[in-house]
């Protein structure tokens, strides 16, 4: 008895000897053979995703996370902190190309959504979709080549540095593809900002360096989008001045690096009847930094250079003058390890070393608003006769009763637009004290400077465009009821584009993990390979969004965005 026991137990261990030595020798290989095949996927040839494109299988534990995060929901509460969850997946489901309706649970009791912040009042007879008749803003009437804007929404300001160069010309390429409005930011001009403008070598504003025929088979054999990138540096370090890879875009048909020579003649240069589609409509804004325009002396000193300043301008539909941002009432700031040499080059800086604007706009002075709209009226001039305007953060009726006296004493000379920026602003680089002390948020901002500038009987004369956290039509057409006739945002543009909300804008405490806020040039390489895609997802969105503030219009009762009033916003309840 005890012998048939120990052979039937010898039998039972013999066949789980025999299944661990078959998972050892057979399916840890296949495991093994599996993992290393999705990463050579994940990291040379898919065009989708960044972060896996950085993290190759490892990142993949994050989309698992996210797709089981429903489910975990009643027991481990969403992040808040910087958006409501529900905004998040809606722009993530319109940048992907869903049409972002809700599903039944997802209006919970925590009220982010409808908590009377945003209610507006439905018409008694609302229009359908086919009904409307929309009305973009015309910015600039009285110039020579005003801005007629295609749509309500539009990238507000985002500096390339501060971007990676990948990023930035993805958003520039898919508002030129959405026929959205595009602010560069403070941080300069490059090529980076008209990537839909065809390389031609007829096109004598442009520079180029032709690579060596000999490697162009090896392009073409080359297996997988990442491993093109690498090519393509590869190609730049043999053909490119040493350190300038960054400051040139790639074109495959023509086989040659190209940028914008600055060099050139001003006659070569786009002249403003020139401006079709490709090169999008971008807004070029003017910081205290003066970056891209600073002119060195012989005496050590920097003047506004303004034969470079005509040759930017020659490829933007409009000009804002910053005098202030929500995120950081101190100028922008931009860390040395962002501060590469070719940033540095864009930006006339020097390379290495923090970057700080001033703190004020260096031709602004409070009871000298004559002089600094004879500025702005200048640039307009220099630009070919283009619209000109002023960004602002509203604090009190201080902060824009100034101008307002000023455009009504000087209504040849006013500026065609005011941006107000939201107190809430982002930023990658900022003091905690000043991103949090300074500003009213976006609504009541618009209350005010409404109430400023129809009491000195000048709404008329200049578009107002409101830039904050206005992540969805919902928020957004509650700002265009309080007087906005655009909407611009740059967080939610950035969602779309791939951003995770890691919090490592700055560089400082480590660098973006999807290569979208950095310049670390292997993390960049996620955003190169998957650039088409963020290209149509950012687009998506935008699109998106502006259909959104039509179709709340419709509820409404009216044609167009543009008329909506403060008398389509109901009123909001006090908490108690």
């Amino acid at each position: 008895m005890l012998g048939d026991i120990l052979v039937g137990f010898g039998f039972v261990g013999f066949q789980i000897a025999r299944l661990v030595i078959f998972g050892v020798l057979i399916l840890v290989p296949i495991i093994v053979l599996a993992l290393l095949g999705l990463f050579i996927y994940d990291r040379w040839f898919q065009r989708k995703n960044l972060v896996i494109g950085n993290y190759p299988v490892l990142g993949r534990m994050r989309y698992v996370a996210h797709e089981l995060r429903p489910f975990f929901r009643q027991y481990f509460g969403d992040d808040n902190a910087f958006a409501p969850r529900i905004i998040i997946d809606w722009i993530l489901d319109v940048a992907n190309g869903k049409s972002g309706y809700f599903a039944f649970d997802k209006f919970d009791t925590t009220q982010a959504l409808h908590n009377g912040q945003h209610q507006m009042i439905h018409a008694a007879n609302p229009l359908n979709v086919d009904e409307m008749a929309v009305e973009y803003p015309l910015v600039g009437a009285k110039r020579k080549h005003p801005l007629q804007f295609q749509s309500f929404f539009y990238r507000s300001a985002m500096s390339l540095g501060a971007l990676g160069f990948e990023a930035t010309s993805a958003m520039a390429a898919a508002c030129a593809d959405a026929h959205a409005p595009f602010n560069t930011g403070e941080g300069g001009f490059s090529v980076h900002h008209i990537p839909r403008v065809k390389f031609s070598k007829d096109r004598k504003f442009f520079k180029y360096h032709t690579v060596a025929k000999i490697f162009k088979p090896l392009y073409w054999i080359t297996p997988g989008a990442r491993a093109k990138t690498y090519l393509i540096d590869l190609f730049g370090y043999f053909t490119l001045p040493k350190g300038m890879r960054d400051l040139y875009l790639f074109d495959k048909d023509a086989f040659v690096f190209y940028t914008v020579d600055w060099e050139a003649d001003f006659k070569h240069f786009p002249k403003p009847e020139e401006l079709t589609d490709e090169f999008g409509q971008v807004i070029f804004q003017v910081g205290s930094g003066l970056y891209g325009l600073r002119k060195h002396t012989d005496d050590g000193s920097i003047e506004f250079d303004w034969d470079r300043f005509a040759k930017i301008a020659s490829f933007c539909r409009a000009i804002e003058v910053k005098l202030a941002q929500g995120a950081k009432q101190t100028g922008g700031i931009l860390k040395a390890n962002k501060n590469t040499p070719v940033v540095a080059t864009i930006r006339g800086m020097k390379p290495g070393v923090d970057i700080i604007s001033p703190n004020r706009f260096p031709f602004y002075e409070k009871g000298k608003e004559k002089e600094f709209l004879e500025f702005m009226d200048h640039l307009s001039e220099k630009s070919g006769g283009k619209p000109v305007g002023c960004k602002v953060v509203i604090s009190n009726e201080g902060n824009i009763e100034p101008i307002a006296k000023a455009i009504k004493k000087y209504p040849k000379i006013s500026p065609d637009f005011i941006t107000i920026d939201g107190g809430d602003g982002g930023s990658g680089a900022a003091p905690i004290a000043l991103g949090v002390l300074f500003g009213k948020r976006i609504y009541e901002a618009l209350e005010i400077v409404m109430a400023v500038l129809e009491k000195h009987k000048v709404r008329d004369q200049v578009k107002v465009f409101a830039s904050a956290k206005l992540y969805a039509p919902h928020m957004s057409a509650r700002a265009m009821a309080l007087g906005a006739d655009a909407v611009g945002n740059a967080r939610s543009i950035m969602i779309s584009g791939g951003c995770i909300r890691a919090g490592l804008c700055s560089g400082e405490h480590g660098n973006c993990p999807v290569g979208m806020a950095t310049m670390k040039k292997s993390n960049r390489r996620s955003y190169a390979q998957t650039w088409d895609r963020k290209v149509q997802q950012i687009q998506n969105y935008v699109k998106a969004h502006n259909k959104g503030l039509i179709q709340v219009a419709s509820i409404c009762g009216v044609s167009s965005p543009s008329l909506l009033t403060p008398a389509h916003v109901a009123p909001t309840t006090p908490k108690a």
